[in-house]
């Protein structure tokens, strides 16, 4: 590696601890690995003596590094602009190869292999750590907490090198839809030949050995190669055009504050994945929680009730569907208009409703199919969807304001959103493992009604007072 190589690289990693602590909180970022590692413990910890066996834990932990890896492939590619409309009129260094003698190729993997590393230490480094707790129970030896770390960092950096390659090929030309089906049609062949559970495996190296570690990292670094060299960086998405379909969507919505609310939904239809970004966030849930709860029915022959427990998880896509109507504008646009901050948050308030009802409750669907269930076991887990629903889009409106990709890392108000979310869901998942589907009765279900019924009505209400709790934040900015 060249000197000038290593100065680009270690200028990336300051650049992303320096992005980090502006977005997130300052001084208050510095400690989100340890809140991580705490969280970790804890959930481990808990599970454990809730009757999850060790291996299972692993498993599920696993899992869920995947899917952060599948979403951290994206920010080198197509995460730039965001940022840069976040922090305002800044050059990234990602964006250097128009000014340095650097091609665009060799900067992509210098910040892929960036990524990996920092957030193999900031993240994956405290999850692991999170089962040396076991250690004193005397199921989980500490010496293996290394070794697990690893394994997590290679199935960490595979989901990323999933994600390039993927966006590697629509740089080609191939749309996204067609990449989407086929990566279905391929788990679904997979599956059937009985292949997928092996694939997993060699991913998972915690079990094989340093020899079988060191050839999936070779296969990583390759296929990532690969995938650089096939990325196009001269791709640009054609230019399309648009209809005037606002006054035929305002035509459709409620009189009050209805331009505002078509305005956010023109905005997430316009933007890179049109509406298919909230199904698709959700439709990831979905796939990782089946895949939890699949897993664990398999090894300990526990099925949870399927209505009340998806639709308590499910709830948590209101995040992400409320990340996307805010994703495109900021309070400060809105200042200059003769609107009101509260009808600002109003509107996206009934915005959310708009594109959350239906993406969660397709979902919901699904999972009702999939799983076993009973008609009051359908019926409460919809109240249990509706109700959970309003409350964690109040709270994360009151929490986060319209930031809420950015608070993430911030460690104070994640700590804040993260008690929230666990006070009731958490109970919720408890009914929904204790008592089967066909167990579930008409009392317990009437008090689970009344609960999620009570966690709407404070998520409105939540909802409402954060516009006076935001707008003169906004105003002074």
């Amino acid at each position: 590696m060249s000197r000038a190589t290593r100065t680009l690289f270690v200028e990336l990693v300051r650049e992303e601890w320096r992005l980090h602590a502006r977005l997130f909180g300052g001084r208050r970022f510095a400690p989100f690995p340890l809140l991580v590692a705490v969280l970790a413990a804890g959930a481990v910890v808990g599970a454990f003596l809730g009757g999850t066996d060790v291996g299972t834990l692993r498993l599920g932990v696993h899992a869920l590094v995947l899917g952060f890896g599948l979403y951290t492939g994206t920010a080198g590619l197509v995460g730039t602009e965001l940022i840069e409309r976040v922090l305002g009129d800044v050059t990234l260094l990602l964006s250097s190869s128009r000014t340095l003698p650097v091609s665009r190729r060799e900067l992509l993997g210098l910040f892929l292999v960036k990524d990996a590393g920092y957030y193999a230490v900031l993240f994956v480094l405290p999850i692991a750590l999170g089962f040396a707790p076991l250690a004193a129970l005397g199921v989980f030896s500490i010496a293996a907490v290394p070794w697990l770390w690893i394994s997590l960092s290679v199935v960490f950096a595979a989901g990323m090198v999933a994600t390039v390659g993927a966006i590697a090929v629509w740089t080609r030309g191939v749309p996204g839809w067609a990449i989407g089906v086929l990566a279905g049609l391929a788990a679904v062949v997979l599956g059937t030949l009985g292949l997928l559970a092996p694939v997993w495996d060699t991913l998972v190296v915690f079990d094989d050995g340093p020899l079988a570690a060191l050839g999936v990292v070779v296969a990583v670094v390759f296929v990532g190669g690969v995938a650089l060299r096939g990325y196009d960086p001269t791709h640009r998405r054609p230019a399309r055009t648009r209809t005037d379909r606002f006054r035929a969507v305002e035509r459709r919505l409620p009189a009050e504050t209805k331009g505002l609310v078509t305005k956010t939904l023109l905005d997430v239809g316009r933007s890179s994945g049109g509406y298919a970004k909230p199904f698709v966030s959700v439709g990831l849930l979905f796939a990782l929680v089946a895949f939890l709860v699949d897993l664990v029915h398999s090894i300990v022959g526990l099925q949870p009730a399927t209505g009340v427990f998806f639709g308590g998880v499910l709830a948590l896509s209101a995040f992400t569907t409320y990340n996307w109507l805010t994703q495109f504008d900021s309070v400060a646009e809105y200042l200059l208009l003769p609107v009101s901050v509260a009808d600002v948050f109003r509107a996206k308030r009934v915005a959310f409703v708009v594109l959350g009802a239906p993406t969660a409750l397709l979902a919901y669907l699904a999972a009702l199919a999939v799983f076993p269930t009973t008609p009051l076991d359908a019926l409460l887990g919809a109240v249990v969807l509706a109700g959970c629903s309003l409350y964690f889009y109040g709270l994360t409106v009151f929490v986060a304001g319209f930031s809420p990709n950015e608070f993430l890392f911030d460690t104070a108000r994640f700590l804040a959103f993260f008690v929230g979310v666990a006070v009731p869901l958490i109970p919720l998942l408890l009914v929904g493992f204790v008592l089967a589907p066909r167990s579930l009765t008409l009392g317990t279900a009437a008090v689970t009604a009344l609960a999620s019924v009570a966690l709407g009505a404070l998520g409105v209400w939540l909802s409402g007072r954060a516009a006076g709790r935001w707008a003169e934040t906004y105003r002074s900015g």
